[in-house]
């Protein structure tokens, strides 16, 4: 239970690999293949009851599709099928956090870990970026003029994730999260919640991901479309107003900044959803180039994360210099690419068995339901322009979702509820409840 509730800070560490036999494994991935093997033996000797749902299901139909085309099509398919394993891990956290949470209590302990583990992703992102931008560069951000001018890198913060795009997507479904708890009105830890809405919109400005910012823009619509009258009534207290404001004031301090940092975010700003710009550009010829590829197998596509090798037409794509840039930073097409039509269907009731769950459990237990599942919903938005579907945080959310629906179930059935574990008791609970290696 303890390596559960770690799961929400192991998560935001996907930029740091642990090297393994070879390979570099993140340490989400092997804490979740960890609790796995005790959870596996308790359910063979009886001592409790293995939970699965048909997203577990939609998740086992799209690993044996990536398998199988991998196998068929793929033109590196060792490469392919070790992707598949790896896709395997991650997922696996989605049936870690659906058995691992047995409770609302449980839920509402996690819930409130998460908002931590934002707030410290976040933070770091922030101060790495300060940091860079005085001269002390350890990491955590990239600040050259290249990457501001000619789009060398991509230009901003991103702390403890693989690049800025990641962080400034988890710190938009994060920053929807916190205000969706504030929305609501019974959490019981609104500081926290809005220190969290904070940090994370601080954090978004500072990765100068545009796709973050739209997602960040609709999700926070959808919250207060939904919730409007109380999101009116909390938005006027000062208290929740304060840690907005600074983020106000440094977006406002970079828009009239000069040098390359302030030329790059007015640029962005400006263009927030012209698809013509440069970086947009090459994205449309990335993803030309994917489709013409598609077209030999539209039906079941290539094989994980193929679109590298077959770029590189036979060389060894993993030789070149930057080759882990040679992806396709869409999930959807990602989908038809790797598996066809076929997959994308599978995909598509995935994502639509997480979504249906959410809302479903957020009728029963209010806040954290109805908070994640904004939060799952904004990161379908700037996963249109870089997908982390490859990487953990995403399927923590998502399981998350399944054990609010579980216990909601439970809840309604009137069938009392026993933890499988203990939580510390310290900590009171939220009221209601890339290519990869």
């Amino acid at each position: 239970m303890r390596l559960v509730m770690l799961l929400p800070f192991l998560v935001i560490l996907n930029g740091l690999s642990i090297p393994i036999a070879g390979v570099s494994v993140r340490a989400d991935q092997l804490a979740a293949c960890l609790v796995l093997i005790p959870l596996a033996a308790s359910t063979l000797i009886g001592a409790r009851r293995l939970h699965v749902d048909s997203t577990v299901a939609w998740f086992a139909a799209l690993l044996a599709m990536n398998v199988a085309v991998s196998i068929a099509h793929s033109p590196t398919p060792t490469y392919s099928l070790l992707q598949c394993a790896n896709l395997a891990s991650v997922w696996l956290i989605y049936v870690v956090v659906l058995n691992g949470l047995d409770t609302v209590e449980q839920i509402g302990v996690f819930v409130r870990r998460v908002l931590w583990a934002a707030i410290i992703a976040g933070a770091i992102g922030v101060a790495a970026y300060l940091l860079a931008v005085v001269g002390l560069d350890l990491g955590g951000a990239e600040v050259s003029a290249s990457a501001a001018t000619r789009f060398t890198d991509a230009y901003g913060a991103y702390g403890v994730m693989v690049e800025p795009n990641l962080l400034g997507s988890f710190a938009a479904a994060h920053l929807v999260l916190a205000a969706a708890l504030l929305a609501r009105g019974d959490t019981a830890d609104a500081r926290l919640a809005r220190w969290t809405a904070g940090v994370c919109a601080l954090a978004m400005v500072l990765s100068f991901t545009r796709a973050a910012w739209v997602g960040a823009i609709v999700g926070l619509a959808g919250v207060g479309l939904l919730r409007s009258g109380s999101m009116m009534q909390r938005i006027r207290e000062p208290r929740i107003v304060r840690p907005l404001i600074a983020a106000v004031v440094v977006a406002v301090a970079l828009f009239f900044l000069p040098g390359p940092a302030g030329t790059l975010f007015r640029f962005k700003l400006a263009n927030l959803v012209n698809f013509q710009t440069q970086t947009g550009v090459v994205r449309a010829i990335t993803y030309a180039l994917a489709l013409d590829q598609t077209a030999a197998h539209p039906w079941i596509g290539w094989g994980t994360f193929t679109f590298a090798p077959l770029t590189a037409e036979g060389a060894d794509f993993q030789r070149f210099e930057n080759w882990r840039n040679l992806w396709i930073g869409n999930y959807v097409l990602l989908a038809v690419h790797d598996t066809g039509v076929v997959g994308l269907g599978l995909w598509i009731g995935l994502l639509g068995s997480i979504v249906m769950r959410g809302v479903r459990a957020a009728r029963v237990l209010g806040a954290s339901a109805f908070g994640v599942t904004a939060a799952f919903l904004t990161l379908l938005i700037p996963f249109l322009a870089t997908s982390g579907f490859s990487l953990g945080y995403p399927w923590l959310l998502a399981g998350i979702l399944g054990a609010c629906a579980r216990v909601a179930r439970t809840s309604h059935s009137g069938v009392p509820r026993v933890a499988h574990g203990s939580v510390d008791a310290s900590e009171q609970p939220m009221g209601g409840i890339v290519p990869g290696v």
